[in-house]
């Protein structure tokens, strides 16, 4: 891409002028820069004619857009919001194009995917409020990759929004009713990615390959377009060189799309012949000597070509605290095998290793084995390994996040033991004390007969009767 492209779809209004030369439908607008008073914004959005749009002449992801604004009055306090709170001073007015939102993300010169964004929702079930159904969407969005920072934030534009439509947040829509919870469909502001690639139909195709010519050397873009799917008419809003490729890759519905591969193959086309490898590069080490400035240039290692061998290797024995790691990293760069190397909480070590020699990679095995000089290895797993794995060879350190949740885990599995100690324990005092109380009961009950015995014998009839019982007892002797 160069220069002269990025520098058009950075400015919104060069971006609009271009693409009127090329007879591509846009909304009718202007551009005010920042010595403009705001009286004569609002003169100009009054002969426009409401609905219009303010938005920065150069900014992204929805920053600083109002849409949809209705008459003068919400004119002036947007513009307010926008020049004043948020300090975009340059802005564009443009009609208010009604449709639905489209972003279509193009490399060299084919569509590869599209999605309709639409605004920040719920969808009720008849039970939960709307402020619940946001928590239940805002977890479900934090199992999105691409959508577990944009959680629907319940603020002043979304109070507003949801009493215009009369609601509040304790107010329980009906099962399957869709209440928009803002007018911009904003991903960024938590609005929803639906992937709409094979619903667009040849007219909007051929528009917006149209579009992305425009602009001269242009290599990819996200191009925003309004449709009108009633009439088949299409109006582009902007062209993104930054075209956040998340939306395509993690849709809230519909497919996902490989837009990886396209935009490989355009930048690379000399590797569309070549075998897919198993192996990969970090691009943030790659990109840290340029952004430091420490450097001009980095060249990447060509991964090695032709089929690829994988195993991992289980280490046990006293293989941890004795330089095991640093040592088989050696081994591994030497032997030219890719890989990683990491320890496991209960003393064993991880060694994984890929290479084009299957030879060298079993063979690692027996390396393994030897370690270090204070290294006693017991024994060596084999397993075989089909996931990516890093260029080069990394001593993997264990995560701090991944730490703390070991150590959340055993601190769990300490506490239920407790637990199942204390209830143990509170079992046996419970049959403790029935056993005790069965014994003091039963020293009662011979309490009791003891006393009715000695009663019984200090009884005036027990000593009336003492002569009769002794001569039954002497008949018996007879």
């Amino acid at each position: 891409m160069t220069q002269e492209a990025y520098d058009i779809c950075d400015d919104k209004d060069l971006t609009k002028q271009q693409l009127s030369k090329a007879g591509i439908p846009v909304p009718e607008g202007k551009r005010f820069k920042e010595n403009v008073v705001d009286g004569e914004i609002v003169d100009y959005a009054n002969t426009l004619g409401y609905p219009v749009v303010i938005k920065p002449i150069s900014e992204n992801a929805g920053k600083g857009v109002l849409a949809n604004i209705q008459d003068a009055e919400e004119m002036r306090k947007a513009l307010i919001h926008v020049r004043q709170e948020l300090n975009y001073r340059d802005v564009i007015v443009e009609e208010h194009v009604p449709g639905k939102e489209f972003r279509i993300f193009i490399v060299g010169n084919k569509i590869i995917g599209a999605v309709n964004r639409i605004p920040a929702n719920i969808v009720g079930d008849g039970i939960n409020s709307i402020n619940e159904l946001i928590n239940k969407k805002n977890e479900e969005k934090r199992g999105n990759p691409n959508l577990s920072k944009s959680a629907i934030d319940i603020d002043k534009e979304l109070l507003d929004t949801i009493q215009f439509k009369d609601y509040s947040l304790n107010s329980i829509p009906e099962a399957g009713d869709r209440v928009f919870l803002r007018n911009k469909s904003s991903v960024s502001m938590g609005g929803d990615p639906i992937d709409v690639t094979e619903k667009l139909t040849t007219h909007m195709n051929d528009l917006a390959i149209k579009a992305y010519q425009s602009i001269p050397d242009l290599d990819l873009c996200g191009l925003d377009m309004i449709i009108d799917e009633e009439n088949n008419l299409g109006t582009v809003i902007e062209i993104n060189t930054k075209p956040m490729l998340g939306l395509h890759l993690f849709p809230v519905e519909g497919s996902a799309r490989d837009i990886t591969s396209p935009i490989i193959d355009y930048y690379f086309p000399e590797t569309k012949s070549l075998e897919k490898t198993n192996l990969y590069f970090d691009f943030d080490s790659i990109l840290e000597p340029l952004k430091s400035r420490s450097t001009d240039m980095v060249e990447v290692t060509l991964p090695p070509l032709g089929k690829l061998y994988a195993k991992k290797y289980i280490v046990s024995g006293h293989v941890q605290g004795v330089g095991y790691r640093k040592w088989i990293r050696k081994q591994a760069l030497q032997h030219h095998l890719h890989g990683y190397t990491k320890n496991k909480p209960d003393g064993k070590v991880i060694v994984v290793v890929v290479g084009s020699d299957e030879s060298d990679v079993r063979a690692f095995k027996d390396i393994c084995a030897q370690g270090p000089e204070k290294a006693q290895v017991e024994k060596v797993k084999a397993k075989e390994w089909e996931k990516p794995v890093k260029m080069g060879f990394e001593i993997k350190k264990e995560s701090k996040e991944k730490r703390l949740k070991e150590l959340e885990k055993q601190l769990q599995k300490e506490k239920n033991d407790k637990k199942k100690i204390a209830r143990e324990r509170s079992m046996l005092d419970q049959e403790r004390r029935a056993v005790k109380e069965q014994l003091e009961s039963v020293e009662e009950e011979k309490e009791i007969i003891k006393e009715a015995y000695f009663e019984l014998l200090n009884s005036r009839s027990w000593r009336y009767t003492k002569p009769l019982r002794n001569m039954s007892n002497f008949s018996k002797r007879s």
